[in-house]
């Protein structure tokens, strides 16, 4: 009894290798990664690689786009968290910004300051033109944030809205600038309607920056800046328009008044 239980343990023990070796092969061929195999390769490695002995089995492969789609949010969801590192403002565009302001800054006080229509006639032109312009400008920050890929790649619709409100913006600043001297064939409306046009024009794109930003669409800086340009111009054109037809409507009295001053000083 003894040497059969002996032969019968042999041929179990002899069998044992050929199960594990069958074993290994069928985790090898369902595709099974080595215990070693990190999850990069895991990810990076083509299927083809990956499931080279599996047949008759769909697969579902993240495809680049969706790769980089899933590393944006990633990366986004980490910057709402830790702080975006843009909200510094370059040295570079606090300079232009700045500039901006001083110019803007001049016409505004000539706006609060001047009684005298001539003055204001002058300057107005150069003031609208120069606000055209700046629309014009803004309009090309939002092309260079969609060719940056600035923002989350999941915001499709809101990377649609920003490349759109490109041109939109560049068009209304080159309407601005035309209607600075007064709208063809209608001389009675003078200038004004390109008054109206950018004031619209920078209370349009304020509001949809604001939109931009709670998406993570434009850098933190870039709307500070933007909004306090904004304000200060907004506020200079009101009162431009304000003022500019005060002063048309009261020229000759206004003309007339300071012909008799300079009378009375000349005596």
């Amino acid at each position: 009894r003894i040497s059969a239980w002996r032969g019968r343990l042999g041929s179990a023990g002899a069998l044992r290798v050929p199960w594990a070796r069958a074993r290994t092969e069928f985790s090898t061929e369902a595709g099974q990664a080595p215990a070693g195999e990190m999850l990069r390769d895991c990810w990076d490695r083509p299927a083809h690689e990956r499931f080279a002995g599996m047949s008759g089995t769909a697969l579902s492969v993240p495809s680049t786009s969706l790769r980089d789609r899933f590393g944006s949010s990633h990366h986004w969801d980490m910057q709402r968290v830790f702080g975006d590192p843009m909200s510094t403002t370059p040295p570079s565009a606090k300079h232009l910004f700045f500039s901006c302001g001083i110019i803007e800054g001049i016409f505004l006080s000539i706006n609060i300051m001047t009684m005298s229509p001539f003055i204001f006639e002058m300057v107005m032109p150069y003031h609208l033109k120069y606000t055209g312009l700046i629309v014009g400008w803004w309009g090309g920050t939002y092309l260079g944030l969609n060719l940056a890929r600035y923002g989350p790649l999941t915001h499709g619709f809101w990377y649609g809205a920003r490349l759109a409100a490109g041109p939109i913006a560049v068009t209304l600043g080159v309407l601005g600038l035309a209607l600075a001297d007064g709208v063809p064939g209608l001389p009675k409306l003078g200038p004004w309607p390109s008054y109206w046009v950018l004031i619209s024009s920078f209370g349009g794109m304020a509001a949809f920056d604001v939109a931009l930003h709670k998406r993570q669409m434009l850098p933190p800086w870039l709307l500070k800046w933007k909004l306090g340009v904004s304000a200060l111009i907004v506020a200079s054109l009101l009162l431009g328009v304000l003022k500019g037809q005060y002063l048309e409507r009261n020229a000759h009295h206004l003309i007339m008044a300071q012909a008799a001053l300079d009378m009375d000083m000349d005596e």
